[in-house]
């Protein structure tokens, strides 16, 4: 499973992605949009989301925290 969470700085919902990850042993790579605005701007460009995390499982885009955990809950997703 190849998981990519886009996080910046101060985020309170990017920190509970990792934390879900991480509690459940699963690797993820984490690509902070502070450190280059070309990439957000392609990011939201592609995702028409504005906000962070942007959490993508093997390339498809699944959506923000909220996002996915309502995905787990409904079984759509599952670790």
């Amino acid at each position: 499973m190849n998981v990519q969470i886009y996080t910046k700085g101060y985020c309170p919902y990017c920190d509970r992605a990792k934390e879900f990850f991480a509690a459940r042993g699963i690797a993820y790579d984490e690509i902070n949009i502070e450190r280059d605005p070309a990439e957000y701007d392609a990011l939201k460009a592609r995702t028409q989301h504005m906000t962070v995390p942007q959490i993508f499982i093997d390339g498809n885009f699944i959506g923000g925290y909220t996002d996915m955990i309502a995905k787990v809950k409904t079984g759509e997703l599952s670790f």
